[in-house]
């Protein structure tokens, strides 16, 4: 196939062109006078799945023939020279047995890490050691480079890194998937030196960035018929740049610098590189732009020097779009409306981006028009309904149960899924859920969940399942990896079985389910390697193992429409190519921290430098750019600031920008021209449809009949304030939902001090007992709150306002000696008809048989004049005492009416009695329950509220924010 020589054979295919075509064309033209059995016997290494599958679908699409092997590099492992090697073991099972050796080192030194990085820690560890493994660098080098100026963070890193040193020295040890590759390519490469193959052995579509992989390359650079051919090298890059690009540190960033190390490694020069086929780029002048525009960062002067040469820019940049969108919500909705037309045009249109965010935004957009793209990158398993469901079953373990962590299983598709028929299941899910909401308690146990269910029809089965399943979860202790898989497996199948039903429920159907089940195989192979660990070691481990997997179904999108990563897009084209989400720290994306080694300490060593990302992704940038139809998009602010433009894109617009005269600014304004008109397409049409016409500020007025007919004395501030709320609540019977979560909040800490004063009087506690009012406070907040950094909390301030407290309660108990706690009243008020309700918390008797009335606040006390034209709590309970609606305290005078301030300040404020006695409030009262009489008075949404940032309940039901306070109320007349 190929003439005799002994300079190394290398081609390579220039960016826009198609590889994979490109590649069958060039070798169907160079064996065309072989025969047909020739063509089998060529071997050709690919290094992915992607590109394998892509060469055999061009050749599909031609005539019958034999085909060459199409290998994956992989596939050296089952070479015949491999069976003299061990196995490789497990991924997994290393990274297992490092997080043993990683644990017990944090054991004896606990200042080297926090606990919580143990599985990151094994995991970066792991990486190192298969980088080291294929680049053929060893612990001796790393624990020698010299690091004069890092000593302390090298001594620490280096207790870590001695942790892998037995992989390298021990040779019975099983060797890991990247050592046993480079010992079988060493291996195979000292064997072709005596016997090289007499048949083609071609390596297509690599660029030798990591080091085993340029070993072989250099191994079948050496065969007599062995030959390489680059992707995507770009032919317009001048000797002077190839020359130039020598060193590592200031060139690995560029796209074209693998293949110039390659050339060091193997022995050529770019011009020892010839095209593999006569395929040419679609667009030549856009090529020698963008090769131009990626000049390293050194030689970007050359761009004055040649960029006269590059001619009429209009030709380099037709079909190039530029799409700066406001936000990324405005970038993903022009990006899927270009890509909705390539659907009715019936062309192939790819989106292209490492920005997973983006493309699920894009992916929301397109379902407005029903068109599911085809994401060759699938969905993360940890986000799919099994690994929801199993990370949530995880999280139950060593912790206390909360009333959120268990309804969110409940409400899961997959629990309970055994049955065609959930409809008791979420029955019971929503009963369970009102009474946590409503009763709580924070962490129902086992016994909560069996009382509720004992104490009602129906549930009493359903409810002893999820006892079981819940019983001893928070005591889960230290035990071997294994039985915590187990237990956790076996509460997910019988929580997604349901109760006395055998099976897993619909836990391992479908795409996802299969390949959680496949994951968690994995995970019970390699357990023997995990060891003990905690509960929430666990759940860490577990968390992080299932985020690895992804689901994919081929068959679910449309054919025209793709989502690819960068690694599609080497070996795949399409009429439509848009570059999304190419913004500084998205592409390329940002180098990852490394823990070890710093940038020097790497290059010294001989690893790869964070750059290397960078450089390949360059290149992926430079191969996708050279597409037919291209679109470049970013959006100028994030959801925090503004946003960087990817270099590249400054690169190629200051390149156009400085060539005015051969139309680069021009060129660079119809691109940008194009992609504003798309966004103003998509802005238009995400627009808000002006002709809706605003809600008015709602004033109900509903039937006489219907409206309230009781009243607590607490609730006429409400109906001064915000008489919608009113409405809502009493007329329609419109609740707030309590919350599912309770927490340690201001109402609650009212409760319980209401609770604590009210047995520390109720008991016949003086002034002088401090002692006993402690002790209630701390038995009440030990039974009620269980939270114990907020029960210490509250108890040191209670403890500071407590002599206070005592010191006024003392002048109080010598004004009256008889006490009347949480006592209450009711009464009607005439002429409406009208109920008022009351439960004082206190009220005090004299021995002039006179009443004094007192209420505990823990939050802000009213004023006198917010008492005066509002918050008429105390002045309407001395109306009811001296109209003897309190049946225990009869019909008394009132003396005085006080708030007592049981917070941070311990201000008391007395009722302003004085401007307005008990007869006065009453009159004011029947009239303002007589003028609520009236089929007209309609109950205005937030009519007097304190402040325009207070929030009612029910300002969505009111549709607040379509109206504002300034706007006058609408009544509305209800029948």
């Amino acid at each position: 196939m190929f003439d005799p020589g002994k300079a190394p054979r290398i081609f390579a295919s220039p960016p826009g062109v198609d590889f994979a075509d490109g590649l069958v064309a060039g070798l169907l033209d160079r064996t065309a006078g072989m025969a047909p059995n020739d063509l089998a016997r060529i071997e050709i290494y690919v290094n992915t799945t992607r590109m394998q599958r892509r060469i055999r679908a061009v050749f599909d699409a031609g005539r019958a023939r034999l085909l060459p092997r199409i290998r994956l590099i992989t596939d050296l492992a089952n070479d015949p020279v491999s069976l003299a090697l061990p196995p490789a073991v497990s991924p997994l099972h290393r990274r297992l047995e490092l997080s043993q050796f990683v644990a017990k080192l944090l054991e004896q030194q606990p200042d080297l890490a926090p606990r919580a990085a143990l599985y990151d820690l094994s995991d970066s560890l792991a990486k190192l050691m298969d980088e080291m493994q294929g680049e053929g660098v060893s612990p001796d080098t790393i624990a020698n480079l010299e690091v004069a100026d890092e000593s302390g963070h090298w001594e620490r890193a280096l207790q870590f890194v001695k942790i892998i040193t037995r992989y390298f020295d021990d040779q019975n040890q099983a060797p890991d998937k990247e050592a046993r590759q480079r010992m079988v390519i060493e291996a195979l490469a000292a064997r072709w030196q005596d016997t090289p193959p007499d048949h083609p052995v071609i390596i297509a579509g690599s660029t030798g960035s990591r080091g085993a992989t340029a070993l072989f390359m250099q191994a079948v650079a050496k065969l007599p018929q062995g030959a390489i051919i680059l992707p995507g090298f770009d032919f317009d890059l001048p000797a002077h740049v190839w020359d130039a690009m020598d060193d590592d540190m200031t060139a690995e960033d560029h796209p074209q610098y693998r293949f110039r190390r390659l050339m060091d490694l193997i022995g050529f020069t770019q011009d020892d590189v010839k095209p593999w086929s006569d395929h040419a780029p679609v667009h030549p002048q856009r090529n020698a732009l963008v090769s131009l525009s990626l000049r390293p960062a050194p030689v970007t002067d050359q761009w004055l020097a040649e960029g006269p040469d590059l001619g009429d820019l209009h030709k380099a940049t037709k079909g190039l779009t530029l799409v700066e969108a406001a936000s990324p919500r405005a970038e993903a909705e022009t990006i899927a409306l270009r890509l909705r037309q390539a659907a009715q045009e019936g062309i192939t249109a790819a989106l292209i981006s490492p920005d997973r965010m983006l493309t699920r935004q894009v992916t929301a957009a397109l379902d407005r028009w029903n068109i599911k793209p085809d994401d060759s990158a699938g969905i993360p398993l940890a986000l799919s309904p099994p690994g929801r469901f199993l990370r949530h079953v995880a999280d139950l373990f060593g912790r206390p149960l909360t009333g959120e962590a268990l309804l969110t299983l409940l409400k899961h598709p997959l629990s309970h899924s055994e049955h065609p028929d959930r409809g008791d299941h979420l029955r019971h899910t929503r009963d369970l859920e009102l009474h946590l909401r409503r009763f709580g308690p924070p962490f129902p146990t086992a016994d909560d969940l069996m009382t509720w269910a004992k104490n009602g029809s129906g549930r009493a089965e359903w409810g002893a399942w999820l006892a079981g399943l819940v019983t001893g979860l928070e005591t889960v202790g230290a035990k071997p990896l294994a039985d915590h898989l187990s237990d956790h497996l076996a509460r997910a199948e019988q929580l997604a079985a349901g109760p006395e039903v055998d099976g897993t429920g619909g836990l391992w159907y479908e795409a996802a389910g299969r390949e959680a089940r496949k994951i968690c195989d994995n995970l019970i192979q390699a357990a023997s390697a995990g060891g003990t660990m905690t509960a929430r070691d666990y759940t860490a481990l577990f968390s992080a193992v299932i985020a690895e997997g992804v689901v994919r179904d081929r068959d679910a999108g449309h054919p025209g429409i793709l989502i690819w990563g960068t690694l599609e897009a080497r070996v795949q084209g399409a009429d439509l190519t848009i570059l999304g989400g190419m913004n500084d720290g998205v592409w390329p994306e940002a180098p990852p921290p490394d823990p070890w080694l710093n940038r020097v300490m790497r290059a010294k060593a001989g690893l790869l430098l964070p750059e290397r990302r960078i450089g390949l992704s360059a290149h992926d940038y430079q191969q996708a750019v050279a597409g037919r139809e291209v679109w470049i998009t970013r959006a100028k602010r994030s959801a925090d600031a503004e946003t960087v433009p990817s270099r590249w894109v400054n690169r190629l617009t200051n390149l156009l920008k400085g060539l005015p005269e051969q139309g680069g600014e021009d060129a660079l304004k119809a691109m940008r021209e194009e992609g504003d008109r798309w966004c103003a397409m998509a802005e238009t049409l995400s627009a808000p449809d002006r002709n809706t016409a605003l809600e008015p500020r709602p004033a109900p007025c509903p039937p006489i009949e219907a409206r309230p007919k009781k009243f607590s004395v607490t609730e006429i501030k409400t109906l001064i304030r915000d008489p919608f709320a009113i409405y809502a609540r009493k007329t329609l019977r419109l609740r707030a939902l309590d919350p599912l979560v309770p927490t340690a909040d201001a109402p609650l800490r009212g409760t319980l001090i209401h609770r604590i004063l009210e047995i520390f009087i109720a008991a016949g506690h003086g002034p002088d007992d401090r002692a006993a009012l402690l002790k209630i406070a701390e038995d009440v907040f030990e039974q009620d709150c269980p939270w114990p950094t907020i029960r210490a909390q509250w108890m040191a301030r209670l403890a500071r306002s407590v002599d206070q407290f005592l010191a006024d309660e003392g002048a109080r108990q010598a004004l009256a000696p008889d006490r009347l706690l949480e006592k209450f009243g009711e009464i009607i008020v005439a002429p409406s008809g009208v109920t008022l309700t009351c439960k004082a918390d206190r009220i005090d008797l004299t021995p002039s048989d006179e009443a004094l009335i007192y209420d505990y606040k823990t939050g802000a006390v009213p004023t006198g004049p917010q008492q005066e034209k509002f918050d008429k709590q105390l002045l309407l309970e001395a109306a009811m005492v001296e109209r003897g609606a309190f049946r225990d305290v009869g019909s008394k005078p009132v003396l005085a009416a006080t708030f007592i301030g049981v917070n941070t300040t311990m201000k008391n404020s007395d009722a302003p009695l004085d401007k307005h006695p008990p007869e006065q409030v009453w009159e004011e009262l029947e009239a303002l329950f007589a003028a609520w009489q009236d089929i007209s008075r309609g109950y205005t949404a937030r009519l007097a509220l304190f402040s325009k940032t207070d929030i009612s309940d029910y300002d969505h039901l009111s549709r607040f924010g379509e109206w504002d306070t300034h706007d006058a109320p609408t009544p509305q007349v209800l029948t």
